[in-house]
């Protein structure tokens, strides 16, 4: 007997069955200083686990900005202004350019001022200020139907412009033959 394998990992799995998708804010600027501002949430309304692998943080220059910036992502927010403002993401792209599915999530961008009044703390990022691009391998964060993700930031003191953006990596767990 003969036996031949090839082993995958199961983010790159899902996205060669066309269940591997990106989420993006597209570009904010952030005219406050020194300001928390909730500025990505996500909902998953799919009957599978999604599946978060990197979250990605984009800053450009600051304006008059000094000091660090400060990045929180946050476990099951539920309320604030950026659920009740409504503004949907830029881009939610299944990243299998040959698949048709589509992600059913709730997800916003965020804008100055905005807020989460709710969810719990689950990572936080300390980055200097200046024009750079980070990847933050979020390992497995696990949003079963109906559990949210939401990200803030802190602007630095005497910002009064600063372009962001940020984005998510994810795929639906989904298990042979279901």
């Amino acid at each position: 007997m003969h036996v031949d394998s090839i082993g995958t990992d199961r983010e790159s799995y899902s996205s060669q069955k066309g269940n591997s998708f990106n989420l993006n804010t597209g570009l904010i600027t952030l005219t406050n200083a020194a300001t928390k501002n909730a500025i990505m949430y996500v909902k998953n309304n799919e009957a599978y686990p999604l599946v978060i692998t990197n979250i990605f943080y984009q800053t450009g220059a600051s304006t008059g900005g000094s000091g660090n910036i400060i990045v929180d992502v946050l476990r099951n927010p539920t309320t604030g202004t950026i659920v009740s403002g409504a503004t949907a993401v830029e881009i939610n792209i299944n990243r299998n350019f040959g698949s048709s599915r589509t992600l059913d999530v709730t997800a916003y961008k965020g804008a100055t001022g905005l807020t989460f009044t709710n969810g719990d703390k689950a990572l936080e990022s300390i980055l200097a200020t200046a024009t750079q691009r980070i990847a933050v391998s979020a390992g497995s964060i696990t949003l079963p139907k109906g559990a949210t993700i939401g990200i803030n930031i802190t602007t630095p003191t005497g910002n009064t412009s600063m372009a962001v953006e940020f984005a998510i990596a994810c795929y639906l767990e989904i298990e042979e033959g279901q």
